[in-house]
């Protein structure tokens, strides 16, 4: 393989102690701005004490503890996960330093594999890195064994090239978005255009912190994407809105979903609502809205009226979706409000909205 001077974005987390275990995740790229965002979200959600530092689409991860399932299990925008289990310089020899002990270690003989690479930027030409894979499958065969299944392996492979290394990990394909993409709002019991999709429903209540037993709130729900999303975390949901048949849409989709929820018809403006950890909503931006024909721009700034009032915890609790033309930036900070981030999303062609993190 050649040499190479385009850099490879990567992104690190990492904590103090240099004998911890590497683990990783890799993003899927259609939103890497926000699945940094998300990541950065979940790994705040750990019970450890991590560090983050992104350059791209993969995550290095040191922890006492092995983080994997639960990204795996939460985050929208991570293809796959898994360890870190050798690294050598990208000028070193791949294959001599990789000992025997090492594979055996990684790949039982009653297993079977696969190996893929991944190079960004065009680093390595996909003839370098078909040959890798097929001369790292047999030096893995050979040493321990295993047999070779490209299509249902037991253990994956993934090798990961940067400017300056090579990164041999076994990885976890994610689960989560098979079932996310199954969970669009089309293949819903009830389907209504306006309705956000899953995947972006899951990574706004990432992003808000959401976590199983917590109450959110939606407080302009429609369909009720975003609280299905947020009721199979594990959280109570509870959403308002004044459209009785979007209303009863959120309900026969909610209760697909078995979980714990209520919905209210009515206008957060007259409603009191308290108690809640979380706020997760995409407003009706850019039209009249059904309360009362009402513009999307009153009822946001009658929730931030609110929200201190509605929430019980005051970190980084609040995410909303909405267009530049509203402005929500400027609104929430002139209502005392702290504005965590915010995050450009291209939604489909046409249309990018914005993607805020709030709090007190």
């Amino acid at each position: 393989m050649g040499k190479c001077n385009v850099s490879l974005q990567v992104a690190i987390i990492y904590t103090s102690d240099d004998c911890l275990t590497k683990y990783f995740v890799y993003l899927s790229g259609e939103q890497t701005s926000v699945g940094k965002a998300e990541v950065n979200a979940l790994a705040g959600l750990l019970e450890i004490d991590v560090s983050v530092r992104w350059d791209g689409r993969m995550g290095l991860i040191e922890s006492k503890k092995n983080p994997v399932p639960f990204f795996l299990e939460r985050a929208a925008l991570v293809k796959e996960a898994g360890i870190v289990f050798s690294e050598i310089d990208v000028q070193g020899d791949l294959l001599g330093n990789l000992p025997d002990d090492l594979l055996t270690n990684t790949i039982r003989p009653e297993e079977t594999f696969s190996v893929r690479t991944m190079s960004e930027n065009g680093m390595f030409s996909v003839k370098e890195r078909l040959d890798l894979e097929a001369n790292l499958g047999a030096r893995i065969k050979q040493a321990t064994g295993a047999k070779v299944n490209l299509e249902n392996p037991q253990v994956r492979i993934l090798v990961v090239f940067t400017q300056g290394s090579i990164r041999v990990c076994k990885s976890i394909a994610s689960k989560l978005r098979p079932m996310l993409r199954d969970r669009e709002p089309g293949r819903k019991p009830f389907f209504h255009p306006s309705m956000m999709n899953a995947s972006l429903a899951r990574v706004m209540c990432n992003l808000a912190g959401v976590m199983p037993g917590e109450v959110v709130l939606d407080p302009f729900c429609g369909g009720g994407g975003i609280l299905c999303e947020a009721s199979l975390i594990g959280a109570k949901s509870i959403g308002i809105d004044l459209n009785w048949r979007l209303l009863m849409g959120s309900k026969k989709n909610l209760d697909s979903t078995g979980s714990d929820y209520s919905v209210i018809q009515g206008d957060i403006r007259s409603l009191s609502v308290h108690e809640c950890d979380c706020i997760v909503t995409d407003p009706p931006y850019g039209r009249a809205s059904s309360t009362r024909g009402a513009q999307a721009i009153e009822l946001v700034e009658s929730l931030f009226e609110r929200a201190d009032s509605i929430l019980r915890r005051r970190k980084e609790s609040i995410c909303v979706c909405g267009s530049s033309e509203m402005n929500i930036q400027n609104l929430a900070e002139s209502m005392g409000l702290m504005v965590n981030q915010v995050l450009q999303i291209k939604v489909h062609s046409g249309l990018v909205r914005e993607l805020l993190t709030l709090g007190f």
